[in-house]
C-alpha cells in the first residue's frame, strides 16, 4: 500500500513538472517570437553626456506589418531625478525624419522606483509608439539623446538604455 502511494505521489509531481516546463517553453517562445529587435547601450560609469547620441539601426523587410516601439532605461539607485527627458528620431531609408521629445517617469513622487529591481539597478520598459508601421523597406535609424538639464552636461546614474521592437498583436 504505501509503495502505491509513492508512485502516485511521484507520478503527480512528474505531471506537474511536466505542465510547467510546457507552460514555461510556450511563454517562453511566443515572447520570443513576438521581439523582432531589442538592443541595448552601456553607458560608460553611467555617465549619459548631452552630446552623446545612441543609435539604433532595424532592419525593416515588410512595410505592411505592425509593431510597437518600446524604450528600456535601467538606472541606478544614485540617479538623482525622478523623470528622464529624452529626444528620439526615427529616421527612414530614405533618409526622412521625425523627432520627438519624451519624458520618462522613473520614480513615484515618494522616491520609489518603478520597474523591477536587482540590487541597486532599476529596470523600466516603457511603451513609445505603439501600432505603428514603417512605411519602406530598409534601414531605420533610431538616435536617442538625453535631454536633462545639469550644470556640466553630464547625466549620472543611467547604466544602460535600449530599445525594443515587437510585433503588435
Amino acid at each position: 500500500m504505501k509503495v502505491r502511494k509513492i508512485i502516485l505521489k511521484r507520478n503527480k509531481n512528474l505531471r506537474l513538472a511536466i505542465c510547467v516546463l510546457t507552460l514555461l517553453t510556450a511563454s517562453l517562445a511566443s515572447c520570443s517570437k513576438k521581439t523582432v529587435f531589442e538592443d541595448y547601450r552601456r553607458l560608460n560609469h553611467s555617465e549619459w553626456h548631452q552630446d552623446t547620441l545612441l543609435v539604433f539601426e532595424i532592419n525593416i523587410p515588410d512595410p505592411k506589418k505592425v509593431y510597437d516601439l518600446s524604450l528600456t532605461v535601467r538606472n541606478e539607485g544614485r540617479y538623482g531625478y525622478s523623470n528622464l527627458w529624452l529626444f528620439v528620431a526615427i529616421t527612414s531609408p530614405s533618409g526622412k525624419a521625425k523627432t520627438d521629445t519624451v519624458e520618462l517617469t522613473l520614480a513615484k513622487p515618494s522616491g520609489e522606483w518603478l520597474g523591477s529591481g536587482l540590487g541597486d539597478l532599476y529596470d523600466k520598459k516603457y511603451p513609445f509608439k505603439q501600432t505603428i508601421f514603417f512605411p519602406e523597406t530598409g534601414k531605420y535609424t533610431i538616435s536617442v539623446r538625453q535631454g536633462m538639464r545639469t550644470q556640466t552636461g553630464i547625466l549620472n546614474g543611467i547604466h544602460d538604455f535600449g530599445i525594443s521592437l515587437d510585433k503588435a498583436l
